[in-house]
């Protein structure tokens, strides 16, 4: 815990109950040390701790490994889509659809709005 979120637990105790506080932190702090866990804590006006919560176990690195997929994405494009191959299989690629020039438009003209001035 750093310096300054420890001056703002201090200030929220009662100064007669600073030692019991630093025995407290101290202890919280080497068990988060050596279990390499981090906790949610509270702290009540006496200097007592509440833990509510504590974080998962830190995972074991050399479990981890990784396997390269054994056929790259770009020899098979359907493994690089998130499209299922039964409707890649009958998608057709998009068409633009065909510009229609700005004269031939037939636009509807609307009804002028009443004044109701």
């Amino acid at each position: 815990m750093d310096l300054p979120a420890r001056a703002r637990v201090y200030a929220f105790v009662y100064p007669l109950c600073w030692p019991w506080l630093w025995f407290q932190l101290w202890r919280l702090g080497t068990w988060i040390q050596s279990t390499k866990r981090d906790v949610l804590f509270r702290v009540d006006r006496f200097g007592n701790l509440h833990v509510d919560f504590i974080s998962d176990a830190p995972r074991d690195p050399s479990r981890y490994t990784y396997e390269a997929p054994s056929v790259p994405a770009w020899a098979a494009p359907g493994l690089a889509s998130d499209m299922p191959e039964t409707v890649a299989a009958v998608a057709r690629p998009a068409r633009p659809a065909p510009v229609l020039p700005l004269c031939e438009w037939h636009l509807i003209p609307a009804r002028q709005a009443p004044d109701t001035s």
